[in-house]
Formats: structure tokens, C-alpha cells, sequence
């Protein structure tokens, strides 16, 4: 895969239909903390919220599709939790380490973050795989409110 083909881009208009369908497939849903299926009604009022902090969500777009969809939520100054998916499922092998590293530079080098926090559901192997892979440390594992055991893991820019 040519990384020059693949970039992040802001959110529009016309994402919001598409990132409704990629929230409520299965196997996006599964692997997130909130996993109900939404409703049409709730997307919307998160999407809009989503445009009006655009600079913390991200569309990942490939050599001719959007492929995926990453978030940053900032906690403190200079830190940020992100939440990623690849919401097309005939994504070629590898999206999600390309997303996630052109994600990671955007975290550091457009938003100033000089920390990244991802907090993992503990039977999500293979995020958790990825994010070691991406040179994450794992920080240590919680119960959240809703009885879910989280991993969590970090990243400090150099």
C-alpha cells in the first residue's frame, strides 16, 4: 500500500449517513463501550456535535473510498483519549495501521498533544495487539461503570 494514497480529513455534511451505517455494523459495535444499536435520531445529535469540534474527529479516506473513522477526546492540556474504527469491511489489509499512524502524527503535530491514551475493551485482541504494535505502553487495566474491563494504554510523543 502507498501511504501517499491515504490521508485524514475533516468531517462534512454527507459523512454523517455513512458513519451512521459504520457505528451499527457488528463488528464496529462490539468493540465499543456504548455497543447498542443507535438510533438515526441519536447520530444526528452527535454528528452535529461532532462538526462543531471538527478538529478532534477525523475521516480516513483510502486511494478511492473513505475507509475510516478516528476521534480524540481531550482530557487534559495536552492529552487526549482517541477511539478509532475501519468502517468499510473490504478494506484492504493493513487500513487500520496506516489510519492509526497518519492518526497518531495528526494527534502530535496538528492538535499539539504531546500524550494519547486508548483504553481498549480487554477481549478487543487485536487493538490491543495494534496498539503495542504502534509503540503504546500498557498502563494498567480498569472495571468501568458499566461492569466493561478496560485496557489501558499510552503514548508519548518524542
Amino acid at each position: 500500500m502507498n501511504k501517499m494514497t491515504y490521508f485524514l480529513r475533516e468531517l462534512v455534511d454527507s459523512d454523517k449517513d455513512m458513519i451512521f451505517q459504520w457505528r451499527n455494523a457488528e463488528e464496529v459495535r462490539v468493540n465499543m463501550f456504548s455497543n447498542h444499536p443507535i438510533r438515526y435520531e441519536e447520530h444526528c445529535r452527535w454528528f452535529e456535535d461532532a462538526m462543531h469540534n471538527s478538529n478532534y474527529f477525523r475521516v480516513f479516506i483510502g486511494p478511492d473510498k473513505p475507509l475510516g473513522f478516528v476521534s480524540f477526546k481531550k482530557t487534559v492540556k495536552d492529552e487526549c483519549v482517541w477511539g478509532f474504527y475501519v468502517g468499510e469491511q473490504d478494506a484492504p489489509k493493513g487500513t487500520g495501521t496506516i489510519m492509526t499512524t497518519l492518526a497518531i502524527d495528526y494527534a502530535f503535530y496538528q492538535l499539539h498533544m504531546n500524550k494519547i491514551i486508548g483504553e481498549v475493551l480487554i477481549f478487543n485482541k487485536k487493538s490491543k495487539g495494534l496498539h503495542r504494535k504502534l509503540g503504546f505502553e500498557k498502563e494498567g487495566v480498569y472495571q468501568n461503570q458499566q461492569g466493561q474491563i478496560i485496557a489501558l494504554f499510552y503514548l508519548k510523543k518524542r
